[in-house]
């Protein structure tokens, strides 16, 4: 059996670190999070018990500008124990920090892991777990969690708690302004989790609508009266007559 997996940048620039400016070559403005040491997940006994072969679990994971692990959630599988054993074993991985030009940052990404059951695994079952593993074939690929549109929700999750992004007087004398889009989840608590900005945004206006927004807190939103995870977006506009 074996556990393939991907990862993609869904965030960017969230908080500012320090370094010595690099002299000896150019660098590219944006490098992301590398993944320096990484522990395979393990393909979870019991679904091989049961017969299924494959897999998948999505995980969003923010690090900060020294590499560490920060936060993760889970935002989608196919069965929970993949996401178990992804979530296992991202707690055991090391980081090399993003980069914005130069500098270490913090960042956002989402690892998307595919599974892959090989061989032949000979067991034997109740007549409930034969009826489970027949379910969970005929239901394979199909994924079981994951977050819902706003358009699926009962209502717009409305926001309980706001805080105003700390914009300064000095800020506004040096004429920096303009627009910072944050995607983020909101889970089934109404917390705010996993805030991602673009890179293109500046760094100093990104960093004050993330400190805010992660202050906020939601009606936790329904679906058919069931608290889900969301996906949103949030726009902060920042100037002297914002």
């Amino acid at each position: 059996m074996k556990t393939r997996f991907i990862w993609i940048v869904c965030g960017g620039l969230l908080m500012a670190g320090t370094t010595f400016a690099q002299f000896m070559q150019p660098q590219p403005e944006w490098q992301s999070v590398s993944i320096l040491q990484t522990v395979n997940p393990i393909f979870p006994y019991r679904l091989q018990q049961l017969a299924v072969g494959t897999g998948e679990a999505r995980v969003a994971i923010n690090t900060d500008a020294t590499g560490k692990l920060v936060e993760w959630l889970v935002v989608g599988y196919t069965l929970p124990e993949f996401a178990d054993a992804a979530v296992s074993a991202i707690k055991q991985w090391k980081f090399e920090p993003a980069r914005w030009r130069g500098e270490p940052v913090g960042t956002t990404i989402e690892l998307i892991f595919s599974y892959e059951a090989k061989g032949v695994v000979v067991s034997t079952a109740s007549l409930d777990e034969q009826m489970e593993a027949l379910f969970l074939r005929l239901t394979e690929g199909n994924y079981k969690y994951r977050p819902c549109s706003l358009r699926e929700l009962d209502r717009i999750p409305t926001p309980v708690v706001t805080v105003t992004p700390n914009y300064s007087s000095k800020l506004a004398a040096k004429g920096v302004k303009g627009k910072v889009t944050i995607d983020f989840y909101i889970d089934e608590t109404g917390t705010v989790r996993m805030p991602a900005v673009s890179i293109k945004d500046d760094s100093e206006l990104t960093a004050l609508a993330v400190m805010a927004l992660r202050q906020w807190k939601f009606e936790p939103p329904t679906r058919n009266g069931r608290p889900v995870l969301v996906k949103a977006t949030q726009v902060f506009s920042f100037g002297p007559d914002s």
